[in-house]
């Protein structure tokens, strides 16, 4: 089953919450190559949820808030469909 844009950024989120990441290791982890990669991370940079700095791409406060929120709305939707 192909993941949807928000289950993509998900993941994108996930990997770097911890700390700041490469490009690759974006890649890797949320399993992406790396046009899909940029066109994600372009569009969550504009959108204030990931900032990219010389060491690395990293979440930002909205970008903590919004994966919590995607998280509790998953949580929910796991408890209805079990």
């Amino acid at each position: 089953m192909r993941r949807g844009k928000l289950e993509i950024m998900v993941d994108i989120l996930n990997v770097v919450r911890s700390t700041k990441v490469t490009k690759t290791a974006i890649v890797y982890n949320a399993n992406l190559n790396f046009s899909r990669a940029d066109q994600y991370l372009n569009m969550m940079i504009d959108m204030g949820l990931v900032e990219k700095s010389s060491d690395g791409y990293g979440i930002t406060d909205l970008g903590g808030d919004y994966l919590q929120k995607m998280n509790d709305i998953n949580s929910v939707l796991a408890e209805v469909n079990a």
